[in-house]
């Protein structure tokens, strides 16, 4: 890949953020020197971010809008960032007293170069169509991640149903037990939120449910976070680390 694919990769972040905080009923989209601060104001600092888009003028300062902005509404300060992209602002970030909590790798790949994919016998991936698809994947994301349902229902039904978003349910039978949304931006698709339910695990969903998100726009790049766990899957599958991102936030939040 010769051309720039993690100054792609924080343009669709900052996006992809941008949308799932204006589908929740009260989140809000703040800008500043580069920053954006992506909020759902719902009470998980998963929901309640700040992505960035260009190294900031004034990077301590852009650091203590964004903190007065946050916590002003009962956030703690968080910003997900391709630390060595930004050094000015990895450096600013560790002076204004924040951490990192957790660190991991962006993967890319071409989507016609992805390894073919069949779905697990007796499950179906359909794409999210109707409130109804909406509400099931919620349900599913919330048992897949063992997350807070009502927060699931609130911001991922909704941003199921948002123009730039593609979202699949995997079924078996009546039964949701897998989940995943891609997200558009620049001829580039960002896979979020792939999610198995414990009892439909280790049959390959994960697998077809990345494939289904990784078509389902015409793209030329497709992008994704994977847990440590999951980075030999998505190897296999065809995709690549581009650079290292981390996850920082307060020291008061993170003890």
């Amino acid at each position: 890949m010769k051309e720039d694919v993690g100054e792609r990769i924080v343009a669709g972040v900052a996006a992809a953020a941008r949308r799932r905080a204006l589908a929740v009923v009260g989140g809000e989209v703040l800008e500043r020197d580069g920053l954006v601060l992506a909020l759902s104001n719902l009470a998980d600092p998963d929901l309640n971010g700040t992505y960035l888009e260009r190294e900031p003028v004034d990077p301590m300062g852009a650091l203590s809008w964004a903190s007065s902005e946050t916590t002003s509404r009962g956030h703690p300060l968080g910003i997900d960032l391709a630390s060595r992209r930004f050094p000015g602002l990895a450096e600013a970030v560790e002076r204004f007293g924040l951490v990192v909590v957790e660190a991991r790798h962006a993967m890319a790949a071409r989507p016609e170069s992805l390894v073919s994919v069949t779905q697990p016998p007796g499950v179906s991936i359909r794409p999210v169509e109707t409130r109804a698809d909406a509400l099931a994947l919620a349900l599913v994301d919330a048992a897949a991640w063992e997350s807070d349902a009502e927060n699931s229902f609130r911001a991922f039904a909704n941003g199921a149903l948002v123009p730039g978003v593609k979202a699949f349910v995997a079924w078996e039978g009546q039964k949701a037990v897998g989940c995943v949304a891609a997200h558009a931006h620049a001829d580039s698709i960002g896979v979020f939120g792939v999610g198995v339910v414990p009892d439909a695990r280790r049959r390959g969903l994960g697998r077809a449910l990345t494939i289904a998100a990784s078509t389902a726009f015409d793209a030329d790049l497709v992008w994704l976070f994977p847990t440590t766990m999951a980075g030999d899957m998505y190897r296999h599958l065809g995709f690549e680390e581009v650079e290292p991102w981390d996850i920082w936030v307060s020291k008061r939040a993170s003890s």
